[in-house]
């Protein structure tokens, strides 16, 4: 079953927990986004987790050095997922995944900037990681006018061929899921298109519904 990530990226703790009440009956894994991490610490991640303890709890670390101390900080906090980047060094990248197998708990990687995501999924498939983001930046989005489009899902088809858990990222709303309608996901993460809407519970149920409908269980 594809699985609905909310990616909470607000500064304020208070908020993100009121994100995750309200939108809890209709996502699978609750993310504490690295803007959130940076403003109010690590004790959000356990705040999540104390609150809704059957829900997925991600944090968005993007660990580009001392992995295993960084990723060591989120399962104690009791993360289930860590999050590292594609463009970091392969050592910080086997290192989180190290970590993780310690916890028996998951690490992904970040492929934000990475010049050829499969490529590097090859790479990283090598030191054990099983979960992986195509992750299309917001800023490229915002400056380049980087769109969802046909290269886009081949990408993200390819990655998946690899056996890899693919989840992603990037600008995805209710009307961009079906183009990637027959690739074989592992997740969607979704911020702004239902955080930054006025009525972000309906907003996440209308994008669950959509995603049930594309692949069904």
């Amino acid at each position: 079953m594809v699985k609905l990530q909310l990616a909470m990226d607000t500064l304020d703790s208070n908020e993100a927990l009121r994100l995750a009440e309200c939108t809890a009956p209709y996502v699978d894994i609750l993310e504490a986004g690295t803007p959130l991490i940076k403003s109010v610490g690590i004790n959000i991640v356990r705040k999540l987790k104390s609150a809704y303890p059957n829900k997925i709890i991600l944090a968005d670390l993007k660990s580009s050095d001392v992995g295993a101390y960084e990723a060591n900080m989120a399962f104690t906090a009791d993360a289930d997922i860590v999050t590292t980047q594609g463009i970091t060094t392969f050592a910080t990248i086997c290192e989180v995944q190290c970590e993780a197998d310690k916890w028996n708990r998951r690490a992904e990687v970040d492929m934000t900037g990475v010049k050829d995501p499969v490529v590097r999924a090859k790479e990283v498939r090598e030191a054990g990681v099983s979960l992986v983001l195509y992750h299309r930046s917001i800023d490229e989005e915002l400056t380049e006018g980087a769109l969802w489009d046909e290269k886009a899902v081949h990408t993200v088809y390819e990655m998946c061929n690899l056996g890899l858990d693919v989840a992603i990222a990037g600008g995805i709303n209710y009307d961009t899921l079906p183009l990637l309608r027959g690739v074989p996901i592992y997740g969607v993460v979704v911020g702004r298109g239902i955080t930054s809407q006025p009525d972000p519970a309906q907003a996440a149920k209308r994008i669950s519904e959509r995603i049930r409908e594309i692949w069904p269980a």
